[in-house]
């Protein structure tokens, strides 16, 4: 029998709001198999993970007392500060069933380049971790093509993780608008989460295509269906 090709690892990134989730529909329309990397880093969160309790230390300034007992709600007494006190109210960054308050947090982390460092540094190597697991066992069981959707990717603890980077280019004002239509947000609070992530300069770095995208639908998905056979070559001589 012979032997099958190695599934190619297609990363889409930029800027939040640029509009990779709408490309990497198209791709899987195409036949890829698609993760969005964000929402399986929420997985890293789950109450009582490792993410989860640095989080609570380094934004909420409290340490779990006893053990997690998953199903059960929280109460501020279950937390201690820095000194062992049992704290007087639950910690901000999450809710009573411990999830993480994502909303607040990325406020916080949107805000100040320091805590957004902060919570990278927390989250990016376990994520690349899961990451792996998930292009190795997609290497073991298909030969379709693997599209991660990442924001994230021109961080270092991410490079090598593709065979092929095909950059989303938005302009920042728009990005801004739909970042604050669809997070209902204010257009100011938007503005300042598409400032303090990554310049264009970054992406344009790491990318080896770039489709641009100026806010048609129908342009973005006809652009996606072009350059998907040249993404596909490359990638097959990685």
């Amino acid at each position: 029998m012979p032997k099958r090709s190695r599934a190619p690892v297609i990363i889409i990134t930029g800027g939040i709001g640029s509009g990779k989730s709408t490309v990497a529909g198209v791709f899987k329309r195409l036949g890829a198999r698609t993760i969005e990397v964000d929402r399986l880093a929420r997985r890293l969160l789950k109450p009582g993970s490792g993410a989860w309790h640095e989080i609570l230390w380094e934004f909420g300034g409290a340490k779990l007392a006893g053990r997690h007992i998953a199903g059960r709600n929280f109460k501020a007494a279950d937390f201690q500060d820095a000194n062992g006190r049992p704290l007087a109210e639950l910690p901000w960054v999450i809710n009573p069933a411990g999830i993480v308050r994502r909303d607040k947090l990325g406020a916080a982390v949107f805000s100040s380049s320091r805590a957004l460092a902060d919570l990278n540094r927390i989250m990016h190597v376990r994520l690349r971790k899961l990451l792996n697991d998930k292009i190795n066992l997609h290497h073991k069981l298909s030969p379709r093509p693997l599209v991660l959707d990442m924001a994230v990717y021109p961080e270092q603890a991410f490079k090598g993780l593709g065979d092929v980077v095909l950059w989303i280019r938005a302009p920042r004002g728009m990005r801004a608008q739909r970042l604050a239509d669809s997070k209902r947000m204010s257009l100011e609070e938007a503005v300042n989460r598409v400032r303090i992530q990554w310049k264009d300069g970054e992406f344009e770095k790491i990318a080896d295509f770039i489709l641009p995208n100026l806010g048609s639908d129908r342009d973005v998905h006809q652009g996606a269906k072009k350059i998907w056979p040249c993404l596909l070559t490359r990638a097959a001589k990685s």
